[in-house]
Parts: C-alpha cells; structure tokens; sequence
C-alpha cells in the first residue's frame, strides 16, 4: 500500500507527513499573526481618544516577569521534558533489546 505523493519507503512516509504537518502549522499560524495584527490595527483606529488600557501593577510584574519572560520560561521547561522523555524513552529502548 503506497500513499499518493509520498516517497517509497514508510520511514520517508512518516518525514513527508511531518514535513506537511509542521508548513501547514506554520501556515496556520502566520494566518493567525497576520490577523492579529489587522485586529489591532483596526481596534487602534476604533479606540482613539479613549482611556489607555491600564498597565499591569508593577507588584505583579515583578513577582512574575514580562510575559516575554513567562513564555520563554515555560517553554524551555517544556524543551528539557521533552529531551528527558526522549532520553528515558531510548534508555527503555536499550534496557528491553535482547543482549546477544
């Protein structure tokens, strides 16, 4: 069984389809930026002459960062769970290989 478009063996199957799957993430997300920024845009043009948006308390932003900082932050935990699961994941590999 061979799947339309796609290389021959299913390893290179498997890479095509992730290839597909992340441009159409990056796709799917460069949509949603570009949006975004029509949004705020238009909500620029919509709101002038209104009262600013208040800032956020100086107390809260000190106790957790700049949002730049929260997201770099639980990202890079998120990158070293993912890197320990692999490597824990290879070790099973290696632990349940019949020794020769």
């Amino acid at each position: 069984m061979s799947i339309p478009n796609v290389p021959g063996t299913p390893q290179e199957a498997v890479q095509a389809m992730q290839a597909q799957a992340l441009e159409a993430i990056r796709n799917g997300q460069a949509a949603t930026l570009e949006a975004i920024k029509r949004w705020n845009e238009g909500m620029t043009q919509f709101s002038a002459g209104m009262p600013a948006t208040p800032e956020v308390p100086e107390e809260v932003r000190s106790a957790f960062g700049e949002p730049e900082q929260i997201v770099d932050s639980v990202y890079d935990f998120a990158s070293q769970l993912l890197e320990l699961n692999k490597q824990f994941v290879h070790q099973l590999l290696e632990a349940s290989t019949p020794k020769k």
